[in-house]
């Protein structure tokens, strides 16, 4: 008993060894499989994770070269042996014939699938399901209650590595995102051009989700369409796109319930409008948001990336936030916009009341006599008012100068004045 107590410290100080190392996860878990087949006296070892966002178990972790397996063999829950485990939370130990048994499936590209003896562990971490560990040997093994003791133990440990690792890259996102708002913030600030606040935007929210794709697309009321505004992508076909109409379209639905739309797999989506660009991008999955401004949509902010993604509660939320800051920067922009027409449209009636005064006062005319010919001759010139009143007005200073009095010389594409 002593014995047995020893040897589970004596595991407990290599697993601590390994997972305080400065490794990334992928290597840790490749010497935790290391560590299991030896103590284990197995033939091999597979370490699958659960993929929430596809509700599929992928294999990430062996002992035998499957560099293009890993990430690559995926079982849906309840899938083979692998995926009851994960659905039932249960092991199964399998002396011989573990092909034979109803749930296994086999993978051809997986030598491990025609070993014998099969014993397949979950992995937890903090209650939590988050993967299995399975242990393959090649001839017929009966699995005693303290080898599955010992699986048990080590795939509690993996969990916990596991589950830490996935902490701290949250919370390396985390600060992404939250250096990315900053920066969006201080952008919005800065720049001058809404063009350029938007495509800084576009850059870097795709840099923080790692996404293909960011698009900012506005809405235009009175055709119901949507144009691309500004887009991080490689793909030049998508910044080309003729604008896509609202109607029937996923971001319409966007629009009309003013919440967030995620894609997991855009090649399913049958009310995905344009599958075959998707298809030509290498894209796979979408996650579509509205940008509000005063309780109304003006446009979507998209993202799509080149492998299946479910987003999380942190992204979408994110997302919406930076919506949210790029709809206050297209409305300050339009404001501004309006603010400096109407500037100009005042300044041109001034220009305008002051050309009429100047040929009333030189040819007798009638204030509305004035107007007529001024607004004549911009008809016949097709020239607008405020042009033909700063030549009226450029015309009557240089006589002043001259000391000319009487009839006011002018341009020959201005003879009435």
């Amino acid at each position: 008993m002593a014995e047995h107590a020893g040897s589970q410290v004596a595991l407990l100080h290599r697993i601590s060894s390994i997972v305080s190392s400065d490794q990334d996860l992928e290597s840790i878990l490749r010497d935790l499989v290391g560590l299991t087949i030896n103590v284990t006296h197995s033939d091999a070892c597979l370490v699958y994770l659960i993929d929430h966002g596809t509700n599929e178990i992928v294999l990430r972790a062996s002992q035998l070269p499957h560099d293009s397996e890993i990430g690559t063999v995926r079982l849906k829950m309840g899938e083979g042996i692998t995926g009851w485990v994960a659905v039932h939370n249960s092991v199964v130990a399998l002396a011989k014939n573990a092909s034979q048994d109803s749930r296994f499936k086999r993978f051809s590209s997986l030598q491990e699938d025609s070993y014998e003896a099969f014993l397949s562990v979950p992995l937890v971490d903090s209650g939590e399901l988050i993967g299995v560990i399975n242990v393959h040997h090649r001839d017929p093994h009966p699995h005693s209650s303290d080898e599955v003791a010992l699986l048990t133990f080590i795939g509690e440990q993996m969990g916990g590595v596991i589950g830490r690792s996935k902490l701290v890259e949250q919370s390396q996102s985390a600060v992404r995102r939250l250096e990315t708002l900053a920066a969006v913030a201080q952008t919005i600030s800065a720049e001058g051009y809404l063009e350029r606040i938007l495509q800084a935007i576009s850059e870097m929210v795709a840099e923080t989700l790692d996404s293909a794709v960011c698009s900012i697309l506005l809405v235009d009321e009175e055709k119901r369409e949507l144009t691309v505004s500004a887009a991080r992508c490689s793909s030049p076909d998508y910044m080309h796109r003729m604008p896509i109409r609202m109607e029937g379209s996923l971001i319409e639905h966007v629009i009309r319930e003013c919440q967030p739309v995620i894609i997991p797999n855009i090649h399913e989506e049958k009310t995905y409008r344009y599958p075959e660009l998707a298809r030509k991008s290498g894209l796979a999955s979408a996650l579509a948001a509205p940008l509000l401004s005063q309780g109304k949509v003006i446009g979507s902010i998209n993202i799509y990336t080149k492998e299946p993604r479910s987003f999380g509660d942190e992204e979408v939320g994110f997302v919406k936030v930076v919506a949210g800051q790029a709809a206050i920067a297209i409305q300050n922009a339009r404001l501004m916009s309006e603010t400096l027409e109407m500037k100009r449209t005042l300044e041109a009636r001034k220009l305008v009341e002051r050309a009429k005064g100047i040929l009333q006062f030189k040819h007798n005319l009638t204030e509305e006599e004035a107007y007529l010919r001024l607004r004549n001759e911009s008809r016949r010139l097709r020239r607008s008012m405020r042009d033909l009143a700063e030549a009226v007005i450029l015309a009557d200073d240089l006589n002043r100068k001259d000391g000319v009095t009487g009839k006011m010389p002018v341009r020959d594409d201005s003879e009435i004045m």
